[in-house]
This record gives structure tokens, sequence and C-alpha cells, in this order.
């Protein structure tokens, strides 16, 4: 079994509170709704800078509790130190006991120097990540059978303290930005969608203007993180949706909004990128997450114990009450319920 690293896309923070007042501030847009099943695809331009996050990903609301439910999430990652990758993930068990199943995936050209479009398409039988429409990992049972229930789509952009993980963190490269040019959303129909496909389009966002019915903005923060995610770090610009990651005092966005000829017609229909159902696999230099992840020895999938054998515990600070680590607000008096430990 394979610990992700520290603290991934807001997931693995026990109880978190409100903004804290930290140096740098972050983003996290989420849809309102959770989803069974599905395929999601983001059109994006990713941030990356030694030091830091930038997602996509699937997770089921109160994952993160400690109170014996499941914890249920699927990921897309870049992290900063090597934005040629991306990380690949499915996170299961429950807190205190996540089962995770890393795996790294060559992107080229790089994720922050060019858009792309990934994909995540999940099953009651498989998960199936894509890029520019080529599929770059399957899988199927295992833990795709506890994959149970509802999750919601999000985008992040943040900082981790683990420079193991994302490397050190260089405050001279911000501001940083992740750019999503659109993203569309499908049910999941067998059989029953276009040529006999088996997801039907739901529903699409190019971002001409933020929609708020279908879109939250995160306003919290986490232990391990060392940005507060706020909504004065996503707008709205010009047909793209802008996550921002700055000093705290200077969010805002006084760039220009890179073009995207090729991700405007994708979502027009007039691409030229191989369907998305393509079974074509594309074969990435190492998909190996022992290789690639600094938290996981040779022994320990016969030792998790050796794997971080620390428990996480928040500052505890009042701002405004206190929420999960997804910006629920919980009763203060059942903190002991949120509590994420990882001596398993």
């Amino acid at each position: 079994m394979h610990l992700k690293t520290t603290l991934s896309v807001l997931a693995i923070a026990a109880v978190a509170t409100m903004a804290q007042d930290k140096a740098y501030s972050g983003a996290e847009l989420y849809t309102l709704d959770e989803f069974t099943y599905g395929k999601y695809e983001a059109r994006m331009k990713m941030a990356a800078a030694s030091g830091t996050v930038s997602s996509m990903f699937l997770y089921q609301n109160g994952s993160e509790i400690a109170d014996g439910r499941p914890w249920v999430e699927v990921d897309i990652e870049v992290l900063g130190k090597n934005p040629s990758s991306f990380q690949s993930n499915i996170i299961t068990g429950k807190a205190g006991a996540q089962k995770t199943s890393e795996k790294h995936h060559a992107v080229n050209p790089a994720a922050d120097q060019a858009f792309h479009t990934y994909g995540l398409e999940w099953t009651p039988n498989y998960v199936r990540w894509t890029v520019d429409g080529v599929e770059v990992r399957k899988t199927e049972g295992g833990q795709v059978n506890d994959l149970k229930g509802t999750q919601g789509l999000r985008f992040n952009l943040w900082s981790s303290e683990s420079a193991a993980w994302v490397g050190q963190f260089d405050e001279s490269k911000l501001p940083l930005f992740q750019f999503i040019n659109w993203v569309k959303a499908y049910k999941y129909t067998p059989g029953q969608g276009p040529n006999g496909s088996d997801f039907t389009l739901d529903w699409s966002d190019n971002f001409e203007n933020f929609d708020g019915s279908r879109w939250g903005k995160g306003d919290w923060t986490f232990e391990g993180n060392r940005v507060d995610l706020t909504d004065k770090n996503i707008y709205s610009r010009n047909g793209m949706l802008i996550l921002a990651l700055t000093r705290k005092g200077q969010e805002n966005f006084n760039g220009q909004v890179p073009q995207d000829a090729a991700g405007d017609a994708e979502f027009n229909g007039q691409g030229q990128n191989p369907q998305s159902s393509s079974s074509e696999q594309f074969n990435p230099p190492s998909s190996s997450s022992q290789e690639n992840n600094p938290f996981v020895s040779s022994s320990s999938s016969a030792d998790p114990t050796s794997i971080l054998p620390t428990r996480v515990k928040l500052q505890n600070k009042e701002i405004r009450g206190t929420v999960n680590a997804k910006g629920a607000r919980v009763n203060p008096n059942n903190k002991a319920n949120y509590q994420v430990d990882f001596n398993f």
C-alpha cells in the first residue's frame, strides 16, 4: 500500500479553519453538486513552480471525517517540481487508513507551457485518465469498487510544505496562475451516448461569465498548506477561468490571458483531438509511484507504518467558525471526530 504524500488536494487535513492569515493566498474551485459516475474534461494550462500543486480532482465531501465513512477521491495533480508530468491517484479506505495508488505520466509540452485537455472517466467498473484524448491510465476493479456514492469536481492551486513531495518553495516565482479554458461534464449512460458510447454531455462551461449557481469558491485552509484559499484568487477573464497563487494582499491578475485557439475549436466540436473514448494506450517513461514518490520506500508496501508515523493536528484558531478540510462547517464540540491519524 502506498501512502499519498502528506497533504494533497485538501484531502488529508483533519480539521481546518477559515483563513488563518498566512503569508500566501491560493484558490479552489468546486462544483456545488456532486455526481455518481460520469466523464469530466477540462482544457487547462497548469501552474507550476517548485513547492506548488495545480490540480483537477473528484472528491466526496466529508471523506476526511474520521467516523468510519469511506474516503472517495480521484486525482490529477501537477507537482511544481516536475511539470513535465502529472500524478494520477485513487484514494479509498477511510480517514486514518487511506489506500492510494499514485502513478506518474508524461505531459508534452509540459503542463505549464501549453494547454492540454485532461479527462477523468468514472464508471462502476473502471477509472480512466486521458490527456488530449489519449488514455494514459485505466484502473479496473480493486479500488474502483470502493468508489461509492457521489463526488464533486474540483480544481485547486496551493503550496504544500512538504518539499520532499513538491520541491522547495520558491516565492520569487509568484504570482502563479492556472488557466481553465473550459469544462465539460458527461453523464454515465451505457450504450446510449453518441454513436453508442457510454457518456452523454450533461453540461459545459467556457467561463464567459462565472456561474455562481454551478461553482463555489473555497475560503479555508488546512494543515501542511502554506496558503489560505480565498475567493479573491479566482477570476473569470476573457473567457478563461483563472486560479491564482499570490502573496497575501496581492490577490490580483494584471497579466495577459493566454490564447487557446485549438481548445476553443475543441469546445465547439471542431478540434482535431483524438476521440476521448479512444482505447489507444500511451506509455509514459515511468508510471511507478514507488520510483517517483519520495514518501514510499522499497519496503513501504510491507510496512506501511514506516511511511508517515505522525498525527496531523490543526493549529487551534477559531476564525469565522470551524470547518472541515473541504470547507463545510462542523460542530466545534465534535472536533475529535475530524482528526486524521496517519499511524496505520
